[in-house]
């Protein structure tokens, strides 16, 4: 017998799954597959790619933050009050 109280969304979080078991399987069978050179160039690519994004990330942020705090006149020269003083 048929559920009739089934839980809203259950079944796109079966065809999720569904999904992503699929294609955890087909990975494992593309590593599988390999050969031990080209796994170990997948494996080094793998980890610059994960140790480099997260680096670029946050310079990206800090820096962006800087220019964002030294144009907000908390600190740093007023462009304006300099061009308009004059020259002695």
């Amino acid at each position: 017998m048929k559920d009739i109280n089934s839980a809203p969304g259950n079944a796109s979080f079966d065809s999720f799954w569904q999904g992503l078991s699929g294609l955890a399987r087909q990975g494992v069978d593309a590593v599988g597959a390999m050969s031990w050179p080209m796994l170990l160039a997948c494996a080094i690519g793998l980890a610059l790619f994960i140790t480099i994004l997260p680096l670029v990330l946050t310079l990206f942020l800090i820096f962006l933050l800087v220019k964002w705090a030294s144009n907000s006149g908390g600190f740093g020269w007023n462009k304006k009050a300099a061009a308009q003083q004059p020259p002695q």
